[in-house]
């Protein structure tokens, strides 16, 4: 996965997001930022959101995060994703224990899925870009073994569908359409590219 290298990030940037690979995408990409987490009650959102597509719960969830930690840092920008990985009209979410991750690989197992990635910037207490991407993958037919096997390696509780692409996860799949950043949880393509027209960073 290659994408543009940063030179220079020119203004004060915040990740409102504890997830250790969002940080690991933006370190890579060479640009200067803090993370400060929003804290956002995610579940009583969800359930505000609950029915409505997919593209407006994923993009209202990073707008959330993204909104509530401008308006505690006003000079910086902010940056809010967020993932939903879906079925057909199923969404699963980060599996609640070692059974449950069991039951979503099974789910996914032969099956293409999507992997629904929203990003927002906010700046003094306003979002100033909102984006939406989706990737489509499909999982290899998978034996209980191999799910326990995977399971056993990579530990992927943390992650919505409960796979890490970037470590042994990326095995799991025959096919893979659209960006793995979208997949990890911030499409960075996108984000870069308007980073770089607001002239918060340069390459």
């Amino acid at each position: 996965m290659t994408f543009f290298k940063v030179s220079k990030t020119t203004s004060k940037i915040i990740l409102a997001s504890g997830s250790r690979i969002r940080s690991e995408l933006l370190t890579q990409a060479g640009i200067e930022f803090q993370v400060v987490t929003s804290n956002v009650n995610e579940n009583l959102l969800k359930k505000e959101l609950f029915g409505k597509p997919i593209s407006k719960q994923v993009t209202r969830l990073a707008s959330e995060k993204a909104l509530k930690v401008s308006k505690e840092n006003p000079k910086a920008y902010v940056i809010g994703s967020d993932n939903m990985c879906t079925l057909d009209d199923k969404i699963f979410d980060k599996p609640i224990d070692h059974k449950d991750a069991i039951n979503h690989l099974q789910a996914l197992s032969g099956n293409k899925h999507l992997q629904n990635n929203g990003i927002s910037i906010c700046f003094d207490g306003k979002e100033i870009w909102s984006n939406f991407d989706v990737t489509e993958l499909v999982m290899k037919e998978l034996s209980l073994q191999e799910i326990e096997d995977y399971l056993d390696l990579d530990k992927p509780y943390s992650a919505c569908g409960c796979y890490h692409l970037e470590s042994n996860g990326r095995n799991l799949f025959s096919s893979i359409n659209g960006l793995e950043s979208t997949v990890m949880g911030l499409a960075m393509e996108h984000l870069i590219e308007k980073l770089n027209e607001l002239s918060i960073i340069e390459l």
